[in-house]
Parts: C-alpha cells; sequence; structure tokens
C-alpha cells in the first residue's frame, strides 16, 4: 500500500508538469479538461489509500516528509512555470491595475479601467488585458491593499501577485496542519489539503484573490475551538475576511449569536471597526458609494449555476434569481432553529455557504475555496467530489478557443453536479437519520 500510496503522488505530480507543459496557442481545452479528472482522480487515491492505511504523523514520519515534500515542490513549480498562462481566467490583470490605481491615489470605486485609456497610466502590458474595463471594482478594501502591494513587488507584471498568493498559500499550508491536530482529526485528513488539485489549479495556476482569505477563515475555526474564544479577536478576523471577498458576511449572523451578553457586544464592536477603518479611504473620495460592481454582479451575471438553471428555465431569469435569493435568506431560521444546526456554529457556516454554491446564478470554481476547511473538517464527500468535478466547467471554453463562441455540453453539466447532489442527498439522509456525528 505505501508502494502504491508513493507511485500515485508521483503521477499526479507529473500529471501537473503535462499540464503545464506544452503550452498551446489556443489553449487545449480538451486537454485541460482530461487531465483535471485524471488528476482529481489521483488525488482520491492519494486520500483514500492514506485513510486505508491510517498514515499518522508519528508512526509514518518519512512517508509524510515525502509527501510534504512533493506538495511543496509542486507549490513552487507550478506558479513559476504559469507565468503566461491565464487561458482560464485574466482577473489577475485587473487585480494588478486596481493595485496600480490605489498606488496613484485614484479610488477603483469611482474610476473604471476605461477611464483612463488615454492616460500614462495605462500600459501596454497589464491594461489592455483587463476584463470587462467598463466596470468599477466589485473587490472589497483588503483586497485593495494587497492587489496594491503586489504592484509594489512587482509593477506592471502578474509575478508580484503570485509570489504573494504562495506566501498566503503556505500560511494556509501550515494553519491547516494545525487545525487537523487541534480538532482531533485523523493525521489522513491533512492529505486533503496537501494535494487539493482546487488549491493548485484555481489559486496558483490561475491566480485569484480568494487565497488570501482562506488563512483568516482557518484561524477563526482555530479561534473558535478555544476553550474560551476571544469574541473581539474573532470580530477582527471575521471583519478582516469579509474585506478580503464579501463571502464572510455570510458566517456573521451565526457567529452574532454564537457569543453571549458582552462578548456578543466586543464581537459586534471589533467586527464593526475593522470594516469602517478599512473603507474609510476609499469612503473619503467617494462617500458611501464603496460596493463598485456588485448590484449588476448579483442582478444579471450567470455562470455555471445548478439549481438555479432549472427555476429559470421555468420562471425566467429574473424571477430564478430571486427565488434562490430568497431561499437562501430563509434558510438562516432553520439553520439557528433545527437539529443538528442549531448551537453549533461550524455546522452552520458550513451549510450556509454549501447552499450558497447551490444556489447562487454564477458559481465560479475558486467560489469553492471557502468551503475547503469545512469540507476537511468533516470530511464530506459531496462538497469534496464537486471541488473535482466543477473542473468540467470549463468546456464552455473549447468553443470560445476554437471559433470564439462560448460552447455548451449538456452531458458535462449532468456529470459535474450529478455525482455531488447524489452524494449530498445520501449525506443529508444520514445527517437527519442521526446516525453520524457532526458535534465538533
Amino acid at each position: 500500500m505505501k508502494k502504491l500510496l508513493i507511485i500515485l503522488v508521483l503521477l499526479f505530480c507529473v500529471s501537473f508538469l503535462y499540464l503545464l507543459f506544452p503550452v498551446s496557442d489556443p489553449p487545449n481545452m480538451v486537454k485541460f479538461i482530461i487531465l483535471s479528472q485524471v488528476i482529481f482522480l489521483l488525488y482520491l487515491g492519494i486520500y483514500f489509500i492514506g485513510r486505508k492505511m491510517n498514515i499518522s504523523f508519528k508512526k509514518d514520519k518519512n512517508l509524510w516528509m515525502f509527501l510534504l515534500a512533493c506538495a511543496v515542490i509542486l507549490r513552487f513549480t507550478i506558479p513559476i512555470y504559469s507565468i503566461d498562462q491565464t487561458y482560464l481566467s485574466d482577473d489577475v490583470y485587473r487585480y494588478v491595475w486596481e493595485g496600480k490605481m490605489v498606488l496613484h491615489a485614484y479610488n477603483p470605486y469611482i474610476y473604471s479601467p476605461n477611464d483612463f485609456r488615454n492616460s500614462g497610466l495605462a500600459d501596454d502590458l497589464i491594461y489592455p488585458l483587463i476584463n470587462h474595463p467598463w466596470h468599477v471594482t466589485i473587490y472589497p478594501p483588503l483586497s485593495q491593499y494587497l492587489f496594491a502591494m503586489t504592484y509594489l513587488i512587482s509593477g506592471d507584471s502578474i509575478i508580484g501577485f503570485k509570489l504573494l498568493s504562495l506566501l498566503f498559500e503556505f500560511l494556509s499550508l501550515f494553519l491547516m496542519f494545525i487545525l487537523v491536530r487541534k480538532f482531533d482529526l485523523p493525521d489522513w485528513t491533512y492529505l486533503l489539503y496537501l494535494f487539493c488539485p482546487l488549491i493548485l489549479i484555481e489559486f496558483l495556476f490561475f491566480n485569484h484573490l480568494d487565497i488570501f482569505g482562506l488563512p483568516i477563515v482557518i484561524l477563526l475555526l482555530l479561534n473558535l475551538k478555544e476553550s474560551k474564544p476571544n469574541s473581539f479577536l474573532i470580530g477582527i478576523l471575521a471583519a478582516l475576511g469579509v474585506v478580503v471577498k464579501l463571502y464572510l458576511l455570510f458566517f456573521i449572523p451565526f457567529l452574532i449569536f454564537y457569543f453571549k451578553g458582552k462578548y456578543r457586544l466586543y464581537f459586534i464592536i471589533s467586527f464593526l471597526i475593522i470594516v469602517f477603518i478599512s473603507y474609510l479611504p476609499f469612503i473619503a473620495s467617494s462617500g458611501f458609494n464603496v460596493f463598485g460592481s456588485l448590484v449588476p454582479y448579483l442582478s444579471s451575471w450567470q455562470y455555471n449555476g445548478s439549481i438555479f438553471l432549472l427555476f429559470k428555465q421555468v420562471f425566467g431569469q429574473t424571477t430564478a434569481r430571486y427565488i434562490c435569493y430568497s431561499i437562501f435568506l430563509s434558510a438562516y431560521i432553520p439553520l439557528f432553529f433545527v437539529k443538528p444546526f442549531k448551537n453549533n456554529v461550524y455546522l452552520q457556516m458550513f451549510a450556509i455557504f454549501g447552499l450558497y454554491l447551490i444556489l447562487t446564478p454564477s458559481i465560479f470554481n475558486w467560489y469553492m475555496l471557502w468551503i475547503i476547511p469545512f469540507i476537511i473538517l468533516f470530511r464530506n464527500y459531496s462538497f469534496l467530489i464537486l471541488s473535482g468535478t466543477i473542473f468540467l466547467s470549463y468546456h464552455v471554453l473549447i468553443g470560445y478557443y476554437n471559433n470564439g463562441v462560448w460552447s455548451d455540453y449538456p452531458i458535462l453539466r449532468i456529470l459535474t453536479y450529478g455525482p455531488f447532489y447524489l452524494i449530498l442527498s445520501v449525506e443529508l439522509y444520514y445527517l437527519f437519520k442521526k446516525k453520524i456525528k457532526v458535534v465538533l
């Protein structure tokens, strides 16, 4: 079994090298989709064999050193050799541009890239590659400060963003190890993060800002696990997560009611102070118009939805959007009062973000980053499977790179979500039948 595990890890690494090389123009999306699924199957093999062997940090020290070395080498190799590969997403160019704007004292909540068309800031490397240049930013203030930092590192280049992403990823790698130990999880659960294809592909290969929020989420979970959680500190961490990306707002109602009395007040005060301080420099020049293109995004964007698409077929796009948002907001009530969610803040946060992924009109692959710590905490198989099958959603780019038209292959959409919903239905059955343990 040990030899098989080593072989699978080596095959996993080789598959990534093949994904990186050779580079083709236009990108070979069929190759990417096939390789992504091969990589994910190898990942599952690594996890299940590690689980079968019950590998532990103490008795399998040499094996863990090998596994960690392979994971670290991949984390260095992928960013270095994917500098010019942005064929799945060009968001990184906007990140760098907005960092440049901030450093030149322009408010990205007021000015869109198009406003600088004829200015000296419009360089030849980053500016022409910015997507949706007519929109002002959608990203919260801490993200803007981090974008500015990446621009300070490398100027009109995405290298700075890759370096900062790598730094945050190694912080997450360390914190996830601490989380496994603190929650008394089996050591083999660390494999779920160590070789996670979603991390390696979406955040070290194709550069998304969500990687800056992951260590904050892990720190939040670690501090909640303390015998006497510090409500003031947790309020700060929650605020930092929100001002990286607004998704952490989903968790705030549960965190507010997790604390009692004066500790609830400490949480709210620390949360509001950090959010206000973060936004203050932008409020000074834009008033409270600091939500940028969020409203257009929520009202019109759609990509790779599942339940939303079913509602859309029946009710039309606008009504389907309202139905999905209404179901999502209404779900907070049962999550507060219905067992097994009642008084289980970890399960509440997991459930609400999972529900968002199910209902949202737009589920880009990198959105799933925020649920990875919960997949590991609960060893949840449905969302684990979705974190791999979701790469099939890139099938729309096959036609785009071949003839400039987005393609849609319904069979691949079924393969993306079919296994997920099948496994999720089984998990929910056992959850409500109280046949699995959910209290951490």
